[in-house]
């Protein structure tokens, strides 16, 4: 295991620990592998305390780290469907941050992004957000990339949205009528079948993960050089930066037809 990877399931550890006094469910994951550990805060068990004494100097140091403000948002950014506020939160500002990468590395432009909604673990408070709340939201060392696929692969991606009904996104407008997507729009055109699109997303996804199976026959794959996780702390930290309090609206860019 590598030490980035070393480090990022020690933060999740002792964020878990330094929550109220209660048994918590920690789901650890990588991009190869997850597992669950039930972690039982209220009766620790001799071995368990054993190790708490071994992390505590480290769980110091993180608790430090982990309880920087980073930011203040306008309201509570929660997740709901077919679209929700963190939902947009996070897959517009991935969406910026992921084009932003790709004209410096391949000088592309993305059509839209895509996410999960399973991939948020959290939601953001009104207030104060810290690093803390950004770790908890996204425990995954995955990263952003942008990848290439036909319009008959794009046609499958919107099923899959009106499946799930709504995932998180950003550059697509669209309706959902007996389960089927309505009135599309990708940027400012209509879905074209015939064109291939270029979508900001995680490596996770684009290997055909949670369902995702119309990633598989990418036309073309471009590796982004920053996590996820990395991409929502470095957003949150410019807008704060620029005296900008975090806020996000329902624009109906997901909707249901009657």
């Amino acid at each position: 295991m590598t030490n980035r990877k070393i480090v990022s399931l020690l933060i999740i550890f002792v964020l878990a620990l330094s929550s109220a006094c209660q048994t918590h469910w920690v789901v650890l994951h990588d991009k190869t592998e997850s597992k669950v550990i039930l972690l039982d805060t209220v009766n620790v068990k001799q071995d368990d305390a054993q190790l708490l004494q071994i992390i505590k100097p480290y769980k110091a140091q993180i608790d430090s780290e982990m309880n920087v403000i980073i930011a203040y948002s306008e309201l509570a950014l929660t997740k709901d469907e077919p679209e929700g506020l963190l939902n947009n939160f996070i897959a517009d500002l991935c969406f910026q941050k992921g084009n932003e990468y790709l004209q410096k590395t391949n000088n592309l432009t993305a059509s839209f992004c895509i996410l999960n909604s399973g991939g948020l673990r959290s939601d953001l408070p009104k207030g104060a957000i810290t690093l803390g709340n950004v770790y908890e939201l996204m425990p995954f060392d995955n990263e952003l990339v942008a990848i290439q696929i036909s319009g008959q692969n794009v046609k499958k991606l919107l099923g899959y949205i009106v499946k799930k009904g709504g995932v998180p996104e950003s550059g697509i407008v669209m309706g959902i009528k007996a389960d089927s997507a309505q009135h599309v729009i990708i940027g400012n055109a209509p879905f074209d079948l015939s064109k291939n699109y270029i979508i900001i997303t995680s490596d996770y996804l684009s290997a055909g993960n949670d369902e995702m199976s119309f990633f598989k026959g990418a036309i073309s794959t471009y590796p982004l050089p920053i996590r996820v996780r990395d991409a929502i702390i470095e957003y949150i930290k410019e807008q704060t930066k620029k005296g900008i309090t975090l806020n996000a609206k329902l624009d109906k860019r997901i909707y249901y037809e009657k």
